[in-house]
C-alpha cells in the first residue's frame, strides 16, 4: 500500500459518527480535514447503537451529563434536517416520543422517583394511566399499571445517520483514509511547549497542526502506542448485544422502556430490542444467553415479541471512560491535541453538541459549553487526589 505524506489542517483519529460529524463541521469552516479509520467508516459503536435520543428516559438525576445530553437533543431536529438536505439521505428522525412502563411494585417506585424530580424541575414529562398508554400503544403488556411519556425524547436511525454524515463530509472536502491504523502521535517541542504536528499511520505520515482523538474504545490503545503518556486516559469497551424482529401488527410507534429493557420501532418494519452489558474485551459476539435475556425482557413490554421473526442480531463495543463521562476538550500539555471520546451509551445523542464543542475549540480556541466536568485533565486531577476512577 502506498504511503501517505500529506498536510492537513486537522486529522481526526476515528471514523465513527463522532469523528465524521466533527470532520464535517471543520470542513464546512474551510479546513482541510482527514479522517483516519482503522476499519470501515461507522462500523463499530455507531453501527451497533439503537439511535435513541432519550436523556429524560435514561436520567437518574440532573447532573452535568444530563444537561449536556438535553442540550444536544435540542440541536437534533435542525442537525438532522441539515444533514438530510446536504446528503439527500433520510436519517429516520422520529418525534413520536418515548413511553416508560410500570409493570410491578418495584417499577412503581422507580417511575415515581423519576416523575417527582423531573416534574419538579419543569421538564416535559407526562403521567399516563394504563388506558391512555394503551391507546397510544395497543400491543403493550396488559399488566401495565401506569406509564410516563417523554414527548421530547426522540430517535434517529444511526446507521443512516453515519451514511449521511460521510456523504456530507465528503461533499465538504473531507478525505477518508480507511483500513489505516494511527500508530503514534507526532509531537515537537520541549516540556511545557509541546505541539502536535501530525500522526504516523500504518500507511505513512500525515502532518497536521490539530489532531482529534475520536477513536472510541480504541482511544486508550492509541495512548499506549504514542510517544507521550496521554493524561491517564482509560476508555474501555463495554460489550452490548441487540435483537431486531419483524414489526408486529398493529405496529409500534414509540420507543418503549421498562426498568429492564427497551424496544425501538424503526421505519422499514422492524423493532429493535436491547440491551446487554458485559466485559468481553474487544471481542464482539452474540451469545445465546444474551439474545435470550433480551427477548425475555422485551416480552415484558410486548408479550407477542417472542413470536416475531428475528431479522438480525448484533453486538458492539461502547466506549466508556472510568467515570462514565465523555472525554471532551483540549490537552493542556500538547497544543493542538483534542479529545472527543468515551461517549459510552450516549454517542448518537451527543453527536451534534460534540461536533459543535470540538469545532469551536479547534476554530476559536474556546467552547461555548462548560467543559470542566468532561475535560481530559480530570483524570490527572483525580489521580493526584487519590480518587482516580
Amino acid at each position: 500500500m502506498s504511503e501517505i505524506h500529506k498536510q492537513f489542517d486537522a486529522a481526526i483519529a476515528g471514523g465513527g459518527i463522532i469523528g465524521c460529524a466533527i470532520a464535517w463541521r471543520l470542513a464546512q469552516a474551510g479546513m482541510r480535514v482527514v479522517v483516519i479509520e482503522r476499519g470501515d467508516i461507522g462500523r463499530e459503536a455507531s453501527h451497533a447503537a439503537g439511535g435513541m435520543l432519550v436523556p429524560l428516559a435514561e436520567a437518574d438525576e440532573a447532573d452535568d451529563l444530563f444537561h449536556l445530553c438535553v442540550a444536544s437533543r435540542a440541536l437534533y431536529a435542525d442537525f438532522a434536517h441539515e444533514l438530510q438536505q446536504v446528503s439527500e439521505i433520510s436519517v429516520g428522525y422520529r418525534t413520536e416520543g418515548t413511553l416508560y412502563l410500570s409493570l410491578s411494585d418495584e417499577d412503581d417506585e422507580e417511575l415515581e422517583r423519576r416523575w417527582q424530580w423531573q416534574h419538579a424541575a419543569g421538564l416535559n414529562v407526562k403521567r399516563l394511566n394504563a388506558d391512555c398508554a394503551r391507546k397510544l400503544e395497543p400491543q403493550i403488556n396488559d399488566k401495565l399499571r401506569w406509564a410516563l411519556k417523554f414527548p421530547d425524547d426522540h430517535q434517529v436511525n444511526n446507521r443512516l445517520l453515519v451514511q449521511a454524515l460521510r456523504i456530507a463530509a465528503q461533499k465538504a472536502g473531507v478525505e477518508f483514509q480507511t483500513q489505516t491504523e494511527v500508530e503514534r502521535l507526532l509531537i515537537e517541542g520541549q516540556a511545557g511547549r509541546k505541539q502536535i504536528v501530525g500522526v504516523q499511520t500504518s500507511r505513512g505520515e500525515i502532518r497536521s497542526q490539530t489532531v482529534v482523538i475520536a477513536a472510541g474504545c480504541w482511544s486508550s490503545l492509541l495512548a499506549n502506542e504514542s510517544d507521550i503518556l496521554l493524561p491517564n486516559l482509560k476508555v474501555e469497551p463495554v460489550h452490548g448485544q441487540m435483537v431486531a424482529v419483524e414489526m408486529p401488527v398493529p405496529p409500534v410507534n414509540h420507543i418503549i422502556y421498562s426498568c429492564r429493557a427497551y424496544v425501538v420501532p424503526r421505519l422499514g418494519g422492524v423493532v429493535i430490542a436491547g440491551s446487554t452489558s458485559d466485559k468481553f474485551g474487544f471481542e464482539k459476539r452474540v451469545t445465546a444467553g444474551g439474545a435470550a435475556s433480551i427477548i425475555e425482557r422485551a416480552q415484558e413490554i410486548l408479550p407477542g415479541f417472542g413470536d416475531l421473526a428475528i431479522r438480525e442480531t448484533w453486538s458492539g463495543l461502547r466506549p466508556r471512560a472510568g467515570d462514565g463521562l465523555p472525554v471532551l476538550g483540549a490537552d493542556d500539555s500538547v497544543a493542538g491535541l483534542v479529545y472527543a471520546t468515551g461517549h459510552y451509551r450516549n454517542g448518537i445523542l451527543l453527536t451534534p453538541i460534540t461536533a459543535k464543542i470540538i469545532s469551536e475549540l479547534v476554530l476559536k480556541g474556546e467552547s461555548s459549553v462548560q467543559l470542566s466536568p468532561f475535560s481530559p485533565q480530570r483524570f490527572a486531577r483525580l489521580q493526584a487526589a487519590g480518587q482516580a476512577p
